[in-house]
């Protein structure tokens, strides 16, 4: 069973006010990606991440140079972790770059596959289940409290300063 990220758009209030407002929001895995591990320049371009492949074009060459300087196996090692890792992050990554174009995440769903989640999500809003996640409260910052005395030390001090 695979967990998934319910993605709406920035002008959508209601996912469940229409079909065509349904049909438009975006049901993201939070797994690893098999797609984005062989393939993944070709999951950027297709999911019009343009920013990340631009990360990933300088982090891959720049990897790439450094593990030829070095010979041997390290160019294929080096290729087989970059793809490695970013198989591992490439949904969140995505989820990333929807959620800086405005999107919001409504909701997480679960089911073995995405057509199971929708399913699970959408009688989840019928039957009235279906809710945001809640965020932790950020905790409130302590007061700063300012320091009274003359005392030029950093770290602590078994006693009181003795000038000479």
């Amino acid at each position: 069973m695979s967990t998934y990220m319910v993605m709406a758009p920035p002008d959508v209030k209601d996912p469940a006010a229409s079909p065509e407002t349904a049909d438009r929001l975006v049901f993201i895995a939070d797994r690893f990606s098999w797609f984005a591990f062989g393939f993944s320049a070709i999951y950027l371009l297709w999911h019009r991440m343009w920013l990340v492949l631009l990360g990933y074009l300088v982090v891959a060459t720049a990897l790439e140079l450094s593990a030829a300087m070095i010979g041997d196996a390290a160019p294929a090692v080096a290729t087989l972790a970059i793809s490695l890792l970013f198989a591992f992050e490439a949904n969140g990554l995505r989820r990333w770059t929807l959620e800086r174009k405005g999107w919001r995440m409504i909701s997480v769903a679960c089911g073995a596959d995405v057509e199971e989640a929708e399913l699970r999500f959408f009688r989840g809003l019928e039957q009235g289940t279906a809710k945001a996640p809640a965020t932790p409260p950020h905790p409130t910052a302590a007061p700063i409290i300012p320091r009274i005395g003359t005392e030029h030390v950093v770290g602590l001090t078994l006693g009181q300063e003795t000038r000479r």
